[in-house]
């Protein structure tokens, strides 16, 4: 059960990945189909009234002539039609986006399908290959050479799993970056599994709202896609409409905009009365007035908001994230990393006690008995934050600093940002590890606690005291003390 709850969850981020291009799919087949009906109608109407004509009595070499004609037309239009119905075939060739996509996912299944079957189905294998060997002892030497070269003949094709590659594609796509996102894919040959002609349709439309303040290709895209928008009640082309009247406004365009709101606005009276009331007054206030409300109307951000608004909706139909897949596998990894000790922390302000000056301390006792040997010995007891820069500094200042663990990803300096916005990860269970060696304490490594309360493993710290004369020092607060004092720590 263990892989196939494994399979589910890495199947979680790629939903889009075959939904996008079963969209595209079913909305081809669907325009397909009114081609087809509105071309078989066309068709049919014309053969009725051929035979109508056909059947008069005033037939003359004309009308034989223009019957041909149409005819052949008619001939002409079927033929188109054929061609249409041909190309919407499945080729073996020339795969569909979605075949690749479906044929992509089940070469990186094969590896779960493969254990889990192995798992079911181990005492089964033995009994295949003394089933196989009696097969090769029936058919003899011969019968054995041809089933070997038949193995030999059989040729996994090399696959290779491009998912980070993909994922890397799909965030250059959503960002602008459609030549460095072409390159990439086009390297890695990836042409079929991301959707580099959906996001330059999408980026092209987005750069003539912003650009060019043109709502002429988004409404013609809101005109092919307005049997879904409706269905879906969603108000892009109202948005898109309104702002087109908007701008005939600001060019004080009166007469224009008002035709324009009779023919594109009455159809959204019943549903947007109170916007549609709002922006026929600007017929009054130009684009210099000081009424704020209607001054906000004209503002140039309206464009950057209508472009959020297209984008959101592009991305809703299409069956597309928001987000990049790349930030949501990211953040889905960062949060089930992430424990409260990732977080920020800051200890209490202790006062500092000054202490007298001695000699050297304990761990730098080495260079104090070989002062003359250019020799560099490890700084055992350094603190994580760094190594102090003098001995007097490291004896009376040890201000603690706030670091994470060395092998914990969201502690590192690159991934602290991200993971900050993520919440943090829910365990059971929790591990201890020690902060001088990275190494996890269990039974084998058992934690060992200073006199002040710290805990390290013992493994670090016999390495410590090995060096340093049976003495330890603790890396947050520079407490030394003999490591027989150390107490074992008993965690329930």
């Amino acid at each position: 059960m263990a892989p196939a709850t494994a399979t589910n969850s890495a199947l979680i981020l790629e939903e889009p990945f075959i939904r996008t291009p079963y969209e595209l799919l079913r909305r081809s087949h669907r325009s397909a189909q009114r081609q087809v009906e509105k071309d078989f109608t066309a068709v049919q109407t014309t053969l009725q009234a051929l035979l109508k004509s056909l059947g008069s009595k005033g037939n003359t070499n004309d009308s034989r002539a223009a019957a041909l004609s149409k005819v052949d037309q008619s001939g002409e239009r079927l033929r188109g039609l054929k061609r249409k119905l041909d190309d919407l075939q499945p080729s073996s060739s020339a795969p569909s986006p979605l075949r690749s996509r479906a044929e992509y996912l089940s070469r990186q299944l094969e590896p779960a399908r493969a254990s889990r079957g192995m798992m079911e189905t181990g005492a089964g294998a033995a009994d295949g290959d003394d089933a196989m060997a009696e097969v090769r002892e029936t058919a003899g030497e011969g019968g054995a050479e041809d089933i070997a070269m038949e193995d030999a003949d059989v040729v996994t094709p090399e696959w290779k799993d491009n998912t980070l590659d993909r994922y890397i594609v799909d965030y250059l796509l959503r960002t602008g970056r459609m030549k460095t996102a072409q390159a990439l894919a086009d390297r890695q040959g990836l042409d079929q599994l991301v959707d580099l002609k959906l996001f330059a349709e999408l980026t092209k439309i987005e750069n003539a709202l912003v650009e060019k303040q043109s709502v002429v290709e988004a409404l013609a895209w809101c005109g092919e896609n307005r049997g879904t928008l409706k269905k879906t009640k969603n108000n892009l082309e109202f948005t898109l409409r309104m702002q087109d009247f908007i701008e005939l406004c600001r060019k004080r365009d009166i007469v224009g905009a008002i035709a324009y709101s009779r023919k594109n606005l009455s159809a959204w009276a019943p549903t947007h009365m109170g916007e549609i009331q709002q922006g026929m007054t600007l017929l009054a206030f130009g684009e210099k007035t000081g009424v704020g409300s209607y001054r906000k109307l004209y503002d140039r951000s309206r464009w950057e908001a209508v472009r959020r608004e297209f984008r959101q909706t592009f991305l809703t139909l299409y069956a597309l994230p928001s987000q990049p897949v790349l930030s949501l596998a990211l953040c889905a990894g960062l949060s089930a990393l992430r424990l409260p000790s990732c977080a920020r922390h800051q200890p209490p302000q202790s006062p500092l006690v000054p202490l007298l000056p001695a000699g050297p301390p304990l761990h730098n006792f080495e260079e104090a008995l070989l002062p003359d040997l250019d020799v560099s010995f490890p700084h055992l007891t350094a603190p994580i934050g760094g190594v102090p820069s003098s001995a007097s500094e490291d004896l009376h200042e040890h201000p603690e600093q706030a670091v994470g663990n060395v092998d914990c990803p969201t502690c590192g300096a690159d991934m602290k940002a991200l993971a900050k916005e993520v919440p943090m990860s829910h365990h059971v269970n929790s591990t201890i590890v020690c902060r001088i060696s990275g190494e996890v304490m269990d039974s084998n490594n058992e934690p060992l606690a200073f006199p002040n309360g710290y805990v390290y493993s013992s493994k670090a710290l016999a390495e410590m005291a090995k060096n340093s004369f049976d003495v330890v020092t603790c890396p947050r607060t520079r407490e030394s003390c003999a490591f027989s004092r150390l107490r074992k720590v008993y965690i329930s």
